[in-house]
């Protein structure tokens, strides 16, 4: 069964399947109504019990969630000694959008970082996450004006006391066994212009580690 829609804006008809219509019977604005087309609420929200999000990236406001993949595939081979907080590679951008009615944000604050090693690098070799205002940092070239969000030059802020932790935050081990992970609540900031993420090294590298391959999840918020 078809039902012919007269479309009077464009002069021209609409076919639209029974099936098709069928997904709005039912459906209410800003209202949950299982297997049923989403209408928006009268403000623009959304209503929803589950969130499945596909892909890299998740944003829920002024929360946000993204992982990179790292490689060293293409840092060289160490015949030019890397020194410290050179970069590695750069791993993507933080996104700075935030929802209307927001201010525009001027800081990261970076809730937790997981790096996950997917393949050894094959050289004793720790490093650190940076964040900078700066893309397009070559490998073996010093970070600009970078923060560091992970890694020994790291101070962290208590989310008890909102001053230092004075905990002794460790390096990277990007030589860690497959499988193992690293994991941090740095709980600090960075403005907003430091949007570019690198991986860095903390030790001088004159060794072949392109077999290196790892993974990071980020949570941070904008304010």
């Amino acid at each position: 069964m078809r039902a012919d829609l007269y479309n009077k804006s464009s002069g021209s008809y609409r076919d639209e399947t029974k099936a098709e219509l069928d997904f709005l019977d039912t459906a209410t604005a800003g209202s949950v109504v299982n297997s049923k087309a989403l209408i928006y609420g009268s403000s623009g929200e959304v209503a929803a019990t589950t969130l499945d999000v596909a892909g890299a990236s998740s944003f829920l406001g002024i929360k946000k969630f993204q992982s990179f993949v790292g490689s060293f595939a293409d840092i060289g081979d160490g015949t030019t000694q890397f020194g410290d907080n050179d970069v590695l590679v750069e791993l993507g951008t933080l996104d700075t959008d935030v929802p209307s009615g927001h201010v525009a944000a001027s800081k990261f604050f970076i809730d937790k970082v997981l790096i996950g090693i997917t393949t050894a690098c094959g050289q004793t070799h720790v490093g650190n996450l940076n964040l900078s205002a700066t893309s397009g940092t070559a490998a073996n070239t010093g970070v600009s004006s970078g923060t560091e969000i992970v890694g020994a030059g790291l101070d962290s802020f208590s989310p008890h006391t909102s001053a230092s932790s004075g905990a002794a935050e460790i390096n990277i081990n990007w030589n860690n066994t497959a499988g193992n992970y690293h994991v941090v609540t740095p709980n600090v900031t960075a403005p907003i212009a430091k949007k570019y993420l690198y991986a860095c090294t903390e030790t001088t590298l004159n060794a072949d580690a392109t077999a290196g391959r790892f993974t990071v999840h980020i949570e941070y918020t904008l304010f």
